[in-house]
């Protein structure tokens, strides 16, 4: 019988095969209907998220501090509101898919049929690929069996010679669109989910994430649990391992950092806690119960990303003075503006951003002073009307087009300070307390919700605009929103304490007062950025000389000032500002000073080749969002 069936299937397939050979030439085959996906409502997630939503998320992952890698699986609870619609489609991106099954009536697993999408065109690989999972009726729970890569752009692995503590350490970068590295999931803050997980790591580590759970000790078996009881949306996805410890800050408030960092951090934030409470008086309670710091290694390429629970800093802020804590402020404020009600999508990130600076501002003024506060707007306000010129008039508008562009693009300073010079507009039209009522109503109205700008221009019309009829128009605020450049009715905020320093530094360079003559002493780290950014020109060898000589500016560890002072080094080719500036670039990978540094130098006369030999050598320690804008400001090339 075996014989007979073989010579029955041979003949088959010798038969099949000449009619082929008979025939045209094949037709490449081409993707099902089922399978054919494209861009969906956001242009940054092939999510269909209309017709089929995650509503939960289970993590299991096995973290290999050697190998580079999270490996496990992430079980998906699944919202359907068009039962007809028979797929899921998440975004992924370098991910190994291993296998994808579906939770059957009985809670048995069973196998589904799936497919990974083709690759995308190189000007839209950060996409990644979507992953379509054909999904059976009455589905609800999708289990995904996967890996990362060892160079997912969204985790950045650090060897024990690249940190403090002499141990290795990875932490998560999700925004704007890299969770889809680390987990195969609907990757649009349009989404919002509650998770937990169970993370396995080696013991003499300890796992954190910005969710509930988060050890003070480290355990015995290297297993943590976590969960996150709010709504998120995936760009708030976080999670870090490394050798770290914990300092209490208040009955609900602390830092978690390695251990030669741990004193400097606790003693640098002490007035979290009294933050947490001026921000409650502001705006309503904070909903996410603890609000701790995570203070990760120098590589890090922001100066702090807001994950509810757990928000990171950088440690280029830790100044032993209480001196930068206006990043902490923001990154609290978004657990309102942004975390609490969230931009759908990064064309309206003003929403997030542009409230925020506003909060900080005003967590700032009851924090240190009004003045203080004037000093801050004042520089943002100077450091925007200088950008704008060289942005294109799409970009210079707080409502934008970001359709087939890397979303990465929308974080420039338009979103966050032309989006606070809106809400002050609206404070100087209404007044401070209506306007404070008019935000307190705002984050409960839309409470752990995703909306877009249409929907916060409806319900301002419909709330202030009604209520202050005399005081604003409809009209006034859509030239904010969809006009390119500040509009003529913008209040530009005033610094007598700046206007001052001005006069200081011309009366210096005019050879009318002399440095020591300054009254330095009392000035803020604010009025020392002012005085800085104000000189312009490349100074002489011999005046730079004399201010290093006075106020020892090579050495400062205001990491604010020095990045000015370095500014300054390549114009005027200082060596001693120079050789601090190779120590810099490669101990520091915050992006916000290393980028426009290698820009710099790069157009120098002198520092292109010795900028590209200093870059070899410190990009194994970069973030890969470093390490590309920085590749891109030395024109590498690298488009990764």
């Amino acid at each position: 019988m075996k014989i007979f069936k073989i010579s029955v299937l041979a003949i088959i397939a010798i038969s099949l095969l000449a009619a082929c050979e008979q025939s045209a030439p094949p037709v490449p085959l081409t993707p099902t209907a089922e399978f054919r996906v494209e861009l969906g409502t956001d242009p940054h997630s092939f999510a269909e998220y209309e017709q089929v939503q995650v509503s939960h998320l289970s993590l299991d992952l096995d973290a290999d501090m050697a190998a580079r890698t999270l490996s496990g699986h992430v079980l998906l609870d699944l919202e359907r509101p068009d039962q007809d619609h028979k797929r899921l489609v998440l975004d992924s991106r370098d991910l190994e898919i291993r296998d994808v099954t579906v939770v059957g009536p009985d809670g048995d697993f069973r196998p589904v049929s799936w497919r990974l999408g083709p690759a995308q065109e190189p000007e839209q690989a950060h996409l990644g690929r979507p992953l379509v999972i054909i999904l059976p009726q009455g589905i609800s729970q999708v289990r995904v069996d996967y890996q990362t890569s060892p160079d997912a752009f969204g985790l950045q692995w650090l060897d024990a010679n690249q940190t403090s503590s002499g141990k290795p350490f990875m932490f998560s970068q999700s925004q704007p669109h890299y969770a889809r590295t680390w987990v195969p999931l609907q990757d649009t803050p349009a989404v919002r989910y509650t998770f937990d997980a169970t993370i396995r790591a080696p013991r003499d580590l300890k796992v954190v994430m910005g969710a509930g759970g988060n050890p003070v000790e480290r355990n015995n078996s290297g297993e943590y649990q976590f969960n996150m009881p709010q709504p998120v949306p995936s760009y708030l996805m976080a999670i870090a391992i490394g050798d770290l410890v914990f300092e209490e800050l208040g009955p609900r408030s602390g830092v978690y950092a390695e251990p030669d960092w741990i004193e400097r951090a606790a003693a640098e934030f002490y007035q979290l806690e009294e933050m947490i409470d001026i921000g409650e008086a502001l705006y309503g309670p904070y909903r996410w119960g603890r609000y701790d710091l995570l203070v990760l290694p120098p590589s890090f390429p922001f100066g702090g990303m807001e994950n509810p629970r757990l928000s990171y800093v950088t440690p280029t802020i830790i100044a032993g003075d209480g001196s930068l804590l206006a990043l902490v402020a923001h990154e609290l404020a978004h657990s309102w503006s942004g975390n609490l009600v969230t931009n759908s999508s990064w064309q309206d990130l003003w929403l997030n951003e542009g409230f925020t600076v506003y909060f900080e501002s005003r967590i700032m003024e009851q924090i240190y002073s009004p003045e203080i506060v004037a000093m801050l707007a004042k520089l943002d306000w100077d450091s925007l009307n200088a950008s704008l010129p060289d942005l294109d008039e799409a970009d210079r508008q707080l409502v934008r087009d970001l359709s087939g562009k890397d979303p990465e693009g929308a974080f420039i300073s338009v979103p966050y300070d032309m989006g606070r010079f809106f809400i002050d507009w609206l404070e100087s039209r209404v007044g401070r307390e209506d306007l404070d009522v008019f935000l307190r109503q705002y984050f409960d109205a839309f409470a752990f919700e995703s909306i877009d700008t249409q929907t916060f221009r409806d319900y301002l019309n419909t709330t202030l605009i009604q209520t202050h009829p005399d005081a604003l128009t409809l009209e006034e605020v859509d030239a904010w929103l969809y006009q390119p450049g500040m509009p003529a009715t913008a209040v530009a905020p005033q610094s007598d304490a700046l206007a001052q320093v001005d006069a200081m530094r011309e009366a210096w360079r005019g050879g009318e007062r002399a440095l020591d003559d300054l009254p330095t002493t009392t000035w803020s780290v604010y009025e020392w950025l002012h005085f800085l950014s104000g000189i312009e020109g490349p100074m002489t060898l011999e005046t730079m000389a004399e201010l290093d000589a006075e106020f020892n500016l090579t050495a400062s560890s205001n990491v604010e000032i020095l990045y000015l002072w370095l500014r300054h080094s390549i114009d005027s080719e200082y060596e001693p500002g120079v050789v601090r500036l190779e120590r810099f670039l490669i101990e520091v990978g915050r992006n916000k000073f290393t980028r426009p540094l290698y820009i710099a130098l790069n157009d120098s006369s002198w520092g292109r080749e010795w900028a590209v030999e200093v870059f070899e050598r410190a990009s194994p320690g970069y973030h890969p969002l470093t390490r590309q804008a920085a590749e891109r400001a030395l024109g590498l090339g690298s488009e990764s």
